[in-house]
């Protein structure tokens, strides 16, 4: 192709590269605009529910997609203490440790909470004390909370160490896994009480028992994923970055000044 005194001849083999590794950076930038585009709907679906009339955790119906819509739940019963989940590699504010996932015994069964994050011991093998005190293992209680169904990720292998002592450290979610451990089905989801960042805490509990043991941790749960919305589009941008800068590239190397005779 030659434009005024100049001339643009990539060859075939070029061109189709070009295309090729073009045709990538566009589509990885499209695929973390729609990313982005999700998590503005998973935390507008999380700011509604916020507001919304908590269901009790039998009328959850299609749980696939109440966690998608973070539906508010309340749930009554008392807590299982005696076998509870430390969610391993939870990150606040830089620091990794747990999330401790407690069972809640309720009339239509076992429900999963997360009380929150605790900070790790100095050793793997030294697992944080998250024993309840009596009086909040013996107490009635009522919690409401977003429902969610954490993604597995890129996590293999088992959930948890088979015969594990309690408390277990968990990777991910295997509900079956869970419920095997547990000995008794368990709703294939969890409660979440409290929320990172969040002033006006979810958790709206009655007949809270008295005592010196902690109910509940440090708020780490939020209801995007590790990547948020701002961070998408940041990653989209570097993306198309790249495409315009490819095509920058591919036009002044492959163009030459045709010399007049």
């Amino acid at each position: 192709m030659r434009i005024g005194r100049f001339e643009h001849n990539p060859g075939i083999l070029k061109t189709a590269l070009f295309l090729l590794f073009l045709s990538a950076l566009l589509a990885l930038g499209t695929w973390q605009m729609h990313r982005a585009a999700e998590k503005k709907i998973i935390l507008a679906a999380a700011q509604s529910a916020l507001s919304a009339k908590p269901v009790a955790a039998s009328d959850l119906g299609d749980l696939a997609l109440a966690a998608t819509q973070h539906t508010k739940v309340r749930i009554n019963g008392k807590y299982h203490g005696e076998k509870q989940f430390l969610w391993d590699n939870r990150v606040h504010k830089g620091q990794a440790g747990y999330e401790v996932i407690t069972p809640v015994r309720t009339e239509s069964g076992l429900v999963l909470v997360n009380r929150g994050w605790v900070a790790p011991g100095r050793t793997r093998q030294e697992l944080p004390d998250i024993k309840l005190t009596e009086a909040i293992g013996a107490s009635d209680i009522s919690i409401t909370g977003l429902f969610s169904r954490p993604s597995k990720g890129f996590l293999n292998g088992d959930a948890f160490e088979p015969g594990a002592s309690w408390p277990i450290v968990l990777q991910y979610f295997d509900y079956d896994a869970i419920e095997d451990a547990l000995g008794e089905p368990v709703l294939h989801g969890i409660v979440q009480p409290q929320q990172f960042g969040n002033d006006s805490n979810v958790n709206q509990q009655a007949n809270r028992p008295e005592g010196n043991g902690t109910e509940f941790y440090i708020p780490n749960w939020e209801p995007t994923a590790a990547i948020g919305p701002t961070r998408h589009y940041g990653y989209a941008f570097q993306w198309y970055a790249m495409a315009a800068a490819l095509v920058i590239l591919f036009f002044v190397y492959n163009t030459r000044r045709i010399e007049s005779v």
